[in-house]
């Protein structure tokens, strides 16, 4: 058994994330007027107002973003595929300890767990390019492992 390396994670994260993210924007582009707020913003930067709108939605569109991708990932990781597209695309998978398929209940505890990898500076997603198993710290709270297939 080989586990997935930082590297390979990221990548799928990435093959992920990124269109999530252009939905989303475009979303709040076309929808909620963020095209109206990043003009004034652009036109002005010393605006405060319109700094602290731009600020607020692009915050506002980073945290939509990474919570679709949270329940994305919990839905897909602990379905027959065990990973996201991303992470089928490059060749890994998430499993229990012993390799079998993961749960619901086990997939929304790992991805929950994400936003603890995440806030001291992505420290518990590097964590994987240290790991003897590569393990980030989601992995090591939800038991779960990423494997190659």
């Amino acid at each position: 058994m080989k586990y997935a390396g930082f590297w390979i994670r990221f990548l799928a994260y990435l093959i992920d994330i990124v269109p999530i993210s252009v939905v989303v924007v475009m979303v709040f582009y076309n929808y909620y007027d963020f095209d109206q707020t990043w003009s004034t913003y652009r036109a002005d930067r010393q605006n405060v107002e319109a700094r602290v709108q731009y600020f607020s939605e692009r915050n506002l569109i980073r945290e939509t973003s990474f919570g679709i991708w949270l329940v994305y990932c919990a839905l897909m990781e602990s379905s027959a595929l065990q990973g996201t597209l991303g992470k089928r695309l490059v060749g890994i998978k998430v499993t229990d300890r012993e390799g079998n398929r993961i749960s619901f209940g086990c997939s929304v505890i790992r991805n929950l767990s994400k936003i603890t990898s995440y806030i001291p500076f992505l420290i518990g997603f590097t964590w994987a390019a240290a790991s003897k198993q590569k393990h980030a710290w989601h992995d090591m709270l939800a038991k779960t492992d990423v494997r190659q297939s």
